[in-house]
């Protein structure tokens, strides 16, 4: 694992997030407009970013920071290009062997609660950003988007907090 890459690996990933987004809107137009004239199957604009964002995660950050033998848990819900086989674009069959990690130097609030929040307790899910009372997956993805850990079923907390507040680590799976 290079760690000592993962911060500038990340920093990376948010540019490259800002910098494209609107090319894998202006993309997604026309992959619709194909699809509605030739009524093919047409995928939902999140899922399509979706499928964007975890191949250039895999290759911005995971690739970078990650030895031949490791991989890092998905961005956000992954790739469902084949759903049903994977969730990865590139080595499909890697199973994670290490997560991202957030962690603050100080007391973190959540913007939608608008409460203290123990990092520890949540998984990093993706960038995001916050506007009014809820977030976007759009630019500036300036927010970090985390899950509650160990949740079965659909009862589960999400928390956002601004990515200036938070340090990244990565941790080995099942420590």
């Amino acid at each position: 694992m290079n760690i000592e890459f993962l911060s500038s690996s990340i920093a990376n990933f948010i540019r490259f997030l800002n910098a494209n987004y609107q090319l894998v809107t202006q993309s997604y137009e026309t992959h619709k407009f194909y699809a509605e004239q030739e009524e093919l199957f047409l995928v939902s604009f999140e899922e399509y970013f979706d499928d964007w964002a975890q191949a250039n995660w895999e290759l911005l950050v995971e690739r970078v920071v990650c030895s031949n033998n490791e991989s890092l848990v998905i961005y956000g819900s992954g790739s469902d290009y084949e759903a049903a086989a994977h969730s990865r674009v590139f080595f499909h069959n890697a199973e994670p062997t290490h997560k991202i990690i957030c962690f603050a130097q100080s007391t973190v609030v959540d913007r939608l609660s608008k409460s203290k929040v123990d990092l520890t307790k949540f998984d990093f899910d993706a960038f995001v950003t916050f506007e009014g009372k809820w977030f976007d997956m759009a630019p500036p993805f300036d927010h970090v988007l985390l899950t509650e850990q160990e949740t079965v079923g659909g009862s589960y907390q999400q928390i956002v907090i601004p990515v200036e507040q938070i340090n990244f680590g990565v941790q080995k799976i099942g420590i």
